[in-house]
């Protein structure tokens, strides 16, 4: 399947990734993607990790960052000829830099399942003098290694000080829906390219 991201179209059969989600794209519409439909995931009863019917036949590497709606579900680890692995955000090892809308303060978001049962994973080392505030948004931050920029990866739910005084942590709400997942977008964007690009300041045309 093709995707039209500017267009906001989707052409990945039963796919309902931007339903009821407005301007969902709109961080990120300079990104290429493909379309993936899962085909197979853990027992866990969440999409923590599963498999895709896309691989290295349909240019899909190690680290493609892949979304679903307006948000942000995790990245490749394993690519085959013709499937690949992804490792989500809500999975117990997966951690992401991130950046707090409206006061840009850093954090790192930590996949946490046991914790996802009540709708939450783990946003940790916020600054102590951090203004973040419920329903604040969270995305992807310039400084991941890994993931691209400027994706939306949930709302805060609740911060609170560590006992230490020196940082806060609280919880997350993932914007992706993880027990209700069949199609994704694969990000063919790798953030190491994108920094490349960045500095040539020139998009890449296809």
């Amino acid at each position: 399947g093709t995707i039209d991201i500017k267009g906001g179209t989707i052409d990945a059969t039963g796919g309902d990734m931007g339903a009821g989600i407005g301007g969902g794209y709109d961080n990120y519409k300079d990104y290429n993607t493909v379309g993936a439909n899962i085909i197979a995931k853990d027992s866990s009863g969440y999409y923590a990790r599963f498999t895709l019917d896309k691989g290295y036949k349909d240019g899909i590497k190690v680290d493609m960052n892949v979304l679903a709606g307006s948000g942000l579900v995790g990245i490749i680890t394993e690519v085959g000829s013709n499937y690949s692995v992804v490792r989500s955000v809500i999975d117990d090892n997966n951690y992401v830099s991130a950046i707090v809308t409206k006061t840009n303060d850093d954090c790192i978001v930590c996949g946490n399942l046991e914790m996802l049962s009540i709708g939450y994973i783990e946003i940790r080392d916020l600054s102590i003098n951090s203004e973040a505030k419920n329903n604040y948004k969270v995305y992807t931050s310039p400084l991941s290694e890994k993931y691209l920029p400027n994706i939306l990866i949930g709302y805060i739910s609740n911060i609170q000080s560590e006992n230490d005084g020196l940082t806060k942590n609280g919880y997350l709400t993932p914007v992706v829906d993880f027990e209700h997942l069949s199609t994704v977008l694969i990000v063919t964007d790798l953030k190491k390219d994108y920094l490349a690009d960045d500095e040539e300041d020139s998009a890449p045309i296809h």
